[in-house]
């Protein structure tokens, strides 16, 4: 296939492919409202994304997700003028079409066509229609069939009541476009819209209009290449469907008509003068007048927009199909099946159909060039302010990480070379400034990398409607999901590797933690349980806590469990309640009594456990029997670079990261105290913390035994802590991480390791395993 097609129709269908997933995760969350509320608002936003991906879909000869997207507009049309009333089912069905559209775009994105959905598309056009005639409703789509027009159309009619090359149905053709005036006065489209949102939309419509602009300019030296009507149609298309679902009315009602204009030319038929590229280029120019008005004041402002208009309208040349029949030459059912065979120029077709002559044909084309006047240009726009530079550009996330690790080798190279021995006892001041510069420099750098990656987890967070929608109606129980936190942002990696803890903790507090709705009532709850969903920094990491307010953990049911499983020796008594929940991220456990589609089979918590260890996070569980789960979710905030402080104990060198420093100090011989188990406790004011001897840890003999002669660091682990042994504290430095070999595998108390400045690798230390050894 990618061999038929060309480099920028690839571009097109890829960039189909982006913006239509994109709309998918704005669409999942607002149909999963509708199961809630049914306000026209809502029901229109969703009418309104299902609209544009049709009509982006059909423009591309999608087939099978137009239809699909086009029978779910039509159920929402009836929905929304009243003629039926939405059901718990329809939402139901409203998201098995955006699933059925997710794997379409897959398809397309790999082959570059939706064939291979034509079953699935049929399968779920038919239950929409099945919906809808089940509700006692005619389907929106066969009502237009009886307003064909009778009479040669205006040149905007026209452009609406075209027959597709290959249309589903008529009521397909007849529905495909609708006037945006239209809709402006009848329907509620108004959407609360953000400044970010409005931005965005800034961003991509000028990139539009300025391809719009520059294929305009080709098409006016290449006046018979279809090729750059194509183009332009669709930047028009896609900034007038952009205007509409921002609810740009002005906008929306210029583009459509250029949309018009461009759409007889694609269809066959000719322009009424022989320099139509200013006019559509002084519409071109208007919009974005239009978009600069809007960045200045928030208002989209046209000038002149109905003289526009009337010179865009008087462009085209009635199609050569309506002169003949003007003529009685032949009939519009004639021109019809015409321009539905048509691959060749339509007077050839209806010659070769024997309806007329080649005379009459000639003489039609001599009238349709003598039935307008040539249109007067409009007079072009000035510019309002200064052009809408763009802000953003799409990346390829490989070159990101090579920049990250780039930008990691910098980090190891300045270490080198300002750490260099060769230079030690020297006094070097320019060096020292410029090397100060340098390490300056380089940091911004870092942040500025850093900062290129990280993402919102709005999208994650987002998702995770539309499961818990689906496992609330699997379950029977009635849930509500709050979100907070939204705009916290994490690297991109992590989120790709939380999706799956997110989504088993999320299932296992569906299952196990909400009661259904008798048993909560029961125990004088509401009915609907809350399950709530937060992310925040913290202590220089991300915590994304899931809490629900179910029947929380049962103690006693999994301390059997594990007993019964071999987990552990003894009866338990001496377990901690955290180390007793924290047995439910063993391998295979579960305390399910049954297995269900939705949880029990003693594997997603162990996969949280796992994918939290390979970026170097945490899991903790607090539980109260009656009221609740709280898990959280502890995430490094960067998995690059950290801020390290440099020790020495005897000849091995070690990192400690600084966030997790709080103090360091010389003990005195009265702050030391030693328990009957042989422990060791060092008073801090008013605090006794345990002492982590560092050489035991690598087994190295150290400068000193004695913790008097030693310096000790307080180091602080989700409110405990511990006192780390050391020799001599030797410096702060950035710290570029490097993953321990796979052939080492986890080595206790380090998450990694680094490159020194004299080439030597030194280990990073765990603070929280080494605190949790204590």
């Amino acid at each position: 296939m990618t061999d038929e097609l060309s480099s920028d129709q690839i571009e097109i269908i890829q960039e189909f492919v982006q913006e239509s997933q994109d709309m998918i995760e704005q669409l999942e969350p607002t149909i999963i409202e509708l199961g809630q509320t049914t306000d026209n608002e809502t029901i229109n936003a969703v009418f309104r994304l299902f609209h544009s991906m049709k009509g982006s879909a059909g423009f591309l000869e999608f087939n099978h997700i137009t239809s699909v997207a086009h029978a779910a507009e039509s159920l929402l049309d009836l929905v929304r003028s009243g003629k039926m009333s939405l059901q718990p089912e329809h939402v139901t069905l409203l998201c098995e079409c955006c699933d059925f559209t997710k794997e379409a775009l897959e398809t397309v994105d790999e082959h570059f066509t939706d064939e291979a959905m034509a079953k699935q598309g049929e399968a779920m056009a038919t239950r929409f229609h099945e919906a809808m005639d089940s509700d006692s409703a005619a389907p929106a789509d066969e009502e237009p069939v009886t307003q064909e027009p009778q009479t040669v159309p205006e040149p905007e009619a026209q452009a609406e009541t075209v027959p597709q090359p290959q249309p589903e149905s008529a009521s397909e053709a007849d529905a495909e476009e609708i006037d945006p005036s239209k809709i402006e006065a009848t329907d509620d489209l108004t959407l609360e819209i953000t400044p970010e949102m409005v931005e965005r939309f800034v961003q991509e419509a000028d990139e539009l209009l300025e391809t719009a602009e520059q294929s305009l300019l080709e098409w006016e030296k290449e006046p018979d290449s279809q090729d750059h009507v194509a183009l332009i149609f669709r930047s028009i298309h896609s900034f007038k469907g952009n205007s509409g679902f921002f609810g740009y009315g002005t906008l929306e009602k210029l583009s459509h008509q250029i949309e018009n204009v461009l759409d007889v030319v694609k269809s066959g038929g000719s322009f009424a003068t022989e320099n139509p590229f200013e006019v559509l280029l002084n519409s071109v120019d208007a919009l974005k007048d239009g978009l600069n008005a809007l960045t200045e004041d928030g208002r989209d402002d046209i000038d002149e927009i109905d003289s526009l208009i009337d010179a865009l309208k008087a462009l085209p040349s009635p199609r050569i199909g309506e002169v003949l029949v003007d003529k009685g030459v032949v009939d519009e059912e004639t021109v019809n099946a015409a321009l539905n065979q048509q691959k060749k120029p339509l007077g050839d077709v209806i010659v070769d159909m024997g309806k007329a002559t080649k005379e009459q044909v000639d003489e039609a084309l001599t009238t349709q060039t003598q039935t307008k006047k040539p249109a007067a240009p409009a007079p072009r726009a000035k510019p309002k302010g200064s052009a809408i530079k763009r802000q953003d550009i799409r990346v390829d996330l490989e070159k990101l990480d090579n920049l990250i690790n780039l930008i990691g080798e910098l980090v190891i190279a300045e270490n080198m070379l300002i750490h260099n021995p060769d230079l030690e006892g020297l006094e070097l001041e320019s060096f020292n400034k410029a090397a100060q510069q340098m390490g300056k420099l380089v940091r911004e750098l870092q942040e500025m990398a850093m900062i290129i990656r990280m993402i919102p987890v709005s999208g994650l967070f987002r998702r995770m409607i539309r499961l818990v929608h689906d496992l609330s109606v699997k379950s029977g129980k009635k849930v509500d999901l709050k979100l907070s936190g939204e705009s916290t942002e994490v690297d991109k990696t992590v989120i790709e590797t939380i999706t799956d803890p997110l989504v088993h903790i999320l299932r296992n507090s569906m299952d196990h933690g909400l009661e259904p709705p008798d048993e909560r009532i029961a125990a004088e709850k509401d009915e609907t349980g809350v399950i709530r969903l937060n992310a925040c920094h913290e202590e220089g990491e991300v915590w994304i806590t899931l809490e629900d307010d179910g029947r929380g953990l049962n103690k006693e049911k999994i301390l059997a469990k594990a007993i019964t499983n071999g987990l552990i020796e003894g009866d338990g008594s001496d377990l901690t309640d955290k180390e007793i929940y924290n047995l439910i991220f063993q391998p295979g456990f579960s305390t399910a009594d049954k297995i269900t589609d939705i949880s029990g089979r003693g594997v997603g918590m162990d996969v949280v456990k796992q994918n939290l260890e390979k970026i170097k996070g945490k899991v903790d569980v607090d539980s109260i029997p009656g009221k609740g789960t709280k898990i959280k979710l502890r995430i490094p905030l960067t998995l690059a670079i950290i801020d390290g402080m440099l020790v020495r104990v005897g000849t091995a060198r070690c990192i400690v990261p600084i966030l997790s420093i709080k103090e360091a100090f010389r003990p005195q011989p009265d702050a030391i105290t030693v328990t009957p188990d042989n422990e060791e406790l060092v008073r801090v004011r008013e605090n006794f913390f345990p002492v982590v001897r560092l050489h035991e840890l690598l087994e190295t003999t150290p400068e000193h035994s004695d913790l008097v002669d030693a310096i000790l660091i307080v180091l602080e682990y989700q409110g405990r802590s511990i006192c780390l042994m050391v020799d001599e504290i030797m410096g702060q430095q950035q710290t570029v991480i490097k993953g321990l070999s796979e052939y080492i595998g986890n080595v206790r108390g380090c998450s990694g390791c680094t490159i020194l400045g004299n080439g030597d690798v030194s280990l990073i230390l765990d603070v929280g395993n080494l605190v949790e050894m204590k």
